[in-house]
């Protein structure tokens, strides 16, 4: 099976580093932005393709992760989405196939989160 491509969105450098490696370290091919701006451009440019995308909600920017979830599902609809935020009250606004995960994470909780969702969408992470 491929090697699952995921894109972490994240300001906080150190949270971002640790999700990467964790990613890496499971077989995951890992692109990282410390906003949702610069992971639009990213897939804009649609140099490589991106199974998932794990974002931040709250980031600096003109795109939240939350906006960001909204452009995703409309013109990369394979592409799945996990939110993160330590605002637990947000997760009840989200909709379609956004999942929430909710901070602070442990690693085997951010792996669980992710498994399901590359699983929802036919890869998984090994």
């Amino acid at each position: 099976m491929a090697q699952p491509s995921i894109l972490v969105l994240e300001d906080d450098e150190i949270i971002r580093a640790l999700m990467v490696d964790v990613l890496e370290d499971f077989g995951a091919l890992v692109k990282s932005f410390s906003s949702a701006d610069e992971g639009m451009i990213y897939l804009e440019q649609g140099d490589d393709p991106v199974d998932l995308i794990v974002s931040d909600i709250q980031m600096p920017g003109l795109l939240n992760g939350y906006d960001l979830s909204r452009v995703v599902a409309h013109r990369w609809p394979e592409v799945q989405v996990v939110l993160t935020s330590g605002n637990t009250t947000i997760a009840s606004q989200l909709g379609g196939s956004v999942r929430f995960l909710p901070k602070p994470w442990s690693t085997d909780h951010l792996l669980e989160c992710v498994q399901k969702a590359l699983t929802q969408q036919g890869s998984s992470v090994h």
